[in-house]
């Protein structure tokens, strides 16, 4: 499994294979997780869940992370593929995130176009954490987030996510990265969205709104909120 990690680096052109490049990959089918480590040592990071939404020839690709290490600033690499039932690989698309705390868990959200007319069945998941040192290696505090409320959209037939974020220091919080993710009734994950607020006042909370990108109707949504570009 070790030579994993090795062709993972090769083929994503990376500039070096340490011992610190660990591969996990993971996929849905309509939103059953499942993974699998394909490194011999402890990860530095966890692929727990993988899920994705569609609505019309859009899909939205999700992948719940954790920072399994000690260490702060790795770069967080998920890369999907998204097939129909047949096993076609209807797209590819790839998202670059960052661990800002040691146990930190978050979701990687991309989204992807499909042919018009094409159901997605499944969505495959690798994740690729390397510690570069491309963001800071000073944790960042936890920022917390309230319950999420879901409401019909004012135009369309979808939904709109609303969710208030606390800003946990006392000077102000310049574009934190929002996500909500969804589930259905059976815990599934069925879509989501992210957004990034230009700023949350010095030890206090705002209101940020996204529209998910999912199928259906959600049971329940939850929230996580990370520092964004700007405090980095």
């Amino acid at each position: 499994m070790r030579v994993a990690a090795l062709v993972a680096c090769s083929v994503l052109s990376l500039a070096a294979c340490g011992e610190a490049d660990k591969v996990e990959q993971g996929s849905s089918t309509g939103g059953t997780n499942s993974t699998a480590t394909a490194a011999e040592e402890k990860p530095a990071g966890s692929l727990s869940e993988t899920g994705f939404g569609q609505r019309d020839n859009y899909v939205s690709l999700i992948a719940i992370v954790q920072n399994t290490s000690d260490n702060v600033g790795q770069t967080v690499t998920v890369q999907f593929n998204v097939k129909d039932a047949n096993g076609e690989l209807l797209a590819s698309e790839s998202q670059v995130e960052h661990f800002s705390r040691p146990g930190q868990k978050f979701p990687v959200q991309t989204q992807a176009e499909v042919p018009k007319g094409k159901k997605v069945a499944k969505v495959e998941a690798t994740l690729l954490v390397e510690d570069k040192g491309t963001f800071s290696s000073e944790p960042f505090p936890e920022i917390k987030t309230g319950p999420v409320t879901v409401v019909k959209s004012e135009y369309g037939d979808g939904f709109t996510a609303k969710v208030e974020v606390i800003n946990p220091k006392t000077e102000p919080l310049k574009s934190p990265k929002v996500d909500v993710v969804c589930y259905d009734a059976a815990k599934k994950i069925i879509g989501g969205s992210f957004t990034y607020p230009d700023m949350i006042p010095p030890s206090g909370k705002a209101l940020a709104e996204v529209d998910p990108l999912m199928t259906g109707k959600p049971a329940s949504c939850v929230a996580y909120a990370s520092p964004g570009p700007l405090e980095d």
